[in-house]
C-alpha cells in the first residue's frame, strides 16, 4: 500500500508540467539496481543586453558530481539523484565603465526524481539482456534546485540566484535499431528572490521543446543533433522589467563513447541560432564522465 501510494505521488509530481532540456539518451532503460555517478564540467558564455549599447558578459565554469540510484516502483523504472556543483563566475561588461567581478564556491544542490511512464519497465540485469528496446517509450522527471549556496545581497555577481527552481520535464522517444529520436517538453518555475539588492527579483516561467536524434555508428559510440525552442522567462528587478523574454532557437550536438570498466565519456555543445531582442545569448560545452556501479 505504501509503495503504491508513493508511486501515485511521484507520478503526480512529475506529470504536473513538462520541463527542462536534457542530453540525448538520458531516458534509456537500465537494470533496476543500477547506480550511476557522473562528473560534469560545463563552460558557459552568456551575453545579456543591459542598455542601448551595454552588454553584460558572464563566463561560468562549473564542476559537478551527480549520483543517481535506479529502482523499481510499481513495476516501472524510477530513480532518485542528487547533484552538487562547484562554480566559478566571472562578470564583465562591453561598452561600459562598470568594473568586472568574480565569485567562486559550492553552488546550489539539485535533487532529481524520475519515473518511466510508458515502456520503461523495471528489469533485472538478466531480463534486460532480452528486452526489445525498439518502439515508443516515455518517461518524466522533476528536478529541484535548492538555494544552498552563499549569497551576498549587495554583491554584483553571486553563485546563486537565491531562489528555488523547479524543473519538470517529460520525454517521448522512438527507438529503431541504431536510431533514437526524442522529444522533450520542459518548464522552469522560479520562486522570488526577496533579498535582491534593488527589491524583489522575479522571473516568469520559461518553457522549452527539444528535438533530439542520435545514431549509433558503432556499438561503443553514438552521435546526436539537437534543436530546441525556448519561450518566456522574462525578469523583473524591483519594479523594472528587463523586457528579456525568450523567443529563441538553439542548436546542439553530442557524441558519446563507451569506455572500458563500465565507464562512458560524453561531449555536448549548444549554441544560439536565433535570439529574441533583449534576451540573453548562451553558448556552452560540457564534458561528462560517468561510471555505472
Amino acid at each position: 500500500m505504501v509503495r503504491t501510494g508513493l508511486g501515485l505521488l511521484l507520478s503526480l509530481v512529475v506529470l504536473i508540467a513538462p520541463a527542462g532540456a536534457s542530453d540525448p539518451r538520458q531516458f534509456g532503460v537500465v537494470a533496476d539496481d543500477t547506480s550511476r555517478t557522473s562528473l560534469r564540467f560545463r563552460q558557459q558564455h552568456i551575453e545579456s543586453p543591459r542598455g542601448p549599447r551595454e552588454v553584460e558578459i558572464i563566463d561560468k565554469q562549473s564542476y559537478s558530481i551527480r549520483h543517481a540510484q535506479y529502482f523499481a516502483l510499481d513495476g516501472r523504472l524510477a530513480y532518485a539523484a542528487v547533484q552538487l556543483p562547484y562554480v566559478n563566475v566571472e562578470q564583465s561588461f562591453e561598452n561600459s565603465r562598470r568594473p568586472s567581478a568574480q565569485d567562486d564556491g559550492v553552488g546550489d544542490v539539485m535533487i532529481g526524481l524520475g519515473i518511466g511512464v510508458y515502456r520503461v519497465p523495471a528489469l533485472s540485469r538478466d531480463a534486460l539482456k532480452e528486452y526489445d528496446r525498439n518502439g515508443l517509450s516515455s518517461a518524466c522527471t522533476v528536478q529541484v534546485a535548492v538555494p544552498t549556496a552563499s549569497y551576498v545581497k549587495n554583491q554584483s555577481v553571486n553563485l546563486t540566484s537565491n531562489r528555488w527552481m523547479v524543473i519538470p520535464s517529460c520525454q517521448l522517444g522512438w527507438t529503431q535499431q541504431q536510431w533514437v529520436l526524442e522529444g522533450v517538453a520542459s518548464m522552469n518555475w522560479f520562486s522570488d528572490n526577496t533579498d535582491y539588492r534593488t527589491g524583489t527579483f522575479q522571473q516568469d516561467n520559461s518553457y522549452s521543446m527539444k528535438a533530439m536524434a542520435s545514431y549509433s555508428f558503432i556499438p561503443e559510440a553514438w552521435l546526436a543533433a539537437t534543436l530546441e525552442y525556448q519561450y518566456g522567462g522574462a525578469v523583473t528587478r524591483g519594479v523594472r522589467s528587463d523586457n528579456d523574454g525568450m523567443n529563441n532557437w538553439t542548436a546542439g550536438a553530442a557524441v558519446n563513447f563507451r569506455l572500458p570498466g563500465r565507464n562512458s565519456l560524453r561531449v555536448v555543445g549548444e549554441w544560439p541560432i536565433s535570439t529574441a531582442e533583449g534576451s540573453s545569448e548562451t553558448k556552452e560545452i560540457s564534458l561528462v564522465l560517468s561510471h555505472v556501479w
